[in-house]
């Protein structure tokens, strides 16, 4: 039960405490530490199911394991934002209802013998939830010779808002596919 794989993706949830701790701290400190945190719990979102793989250490409760750990990482990392300040707590919603719903639909969809397994809207929806944590922490990290400050933050501010609009496409998506017929018509 305790593989490296499944280590991983429990260090993701352990990292959510570390974020908002560090985005609690003042000033570039607590900004770069909040970044290493984001850029730890990305690196090891991709690692996991690779080593997974590549280790023969597949399991049904990394399976099971590896979505919930996403979820409470990136909730619980856009919350932190939230609370920073740096987007609109409302979007927040966006993303948890997200997988709310996702996962319920899942449930309803196993009680009655079928499974909606993971689609690319899912795979696209993480890459994009991931880039978006990261370029709204590094914004406030570059020096200002470096790149434009207006222009980095539109940046990053894109990048989130892209974040919600793919992770709201994703839930519409999922449904729609838990509602397809056991057949695929339909």
């Amino acid at each position: 039960m305790m593989t490296w794989p499944n280590l991983l993706t429990a260090s993701r949830i352990a990292m959510v405490p570390l974020l908002f701790l560090a985005l609690a701290m003042e000033g570039q400190t607590g900004l770069l530490f909040a970044l290493a945190v984001a850029v730890t719990a990305e690196i090891t979102d991709m690692a996991d199911g690779f080593v997974a793989r590549r280790f023969n250490q597949q399991s049904e409760f990394g399976a099971q394991f590896d979505p919930l750990a996403d979820s409470l990482y990136r909730i619980g990392a856009f919350t932190a934002l939230a609370a920073a300040g740096l987007i609109p707590v409302w979007t927040v919603i966006v993303f948890a209802w997200r997988d709310v719903l996702v996962s319920y639909a899942r449930l309803m969809m196993q009680s009655k013998g079928r499974a909606v397994g993971a689609r690319l809207s899912g795979k696209l929806k993480a890459i994009v939830q991931g880039i978006a944590i990261i370029a709204l922490l590094s914004v406030p990290l570059l020096p200002a010779s470096l790149i434009d400050a207006d222009l980095a933050t539109g940046l990053a501010q894109t990048c989130f808002w892209i974040a919600v609009a793919v992770t709201a496409w994703s839930c519409v998506d999922y449904l729609l596919a838990g509602l397809k017929p056991a057949d695929g018509k339909g």
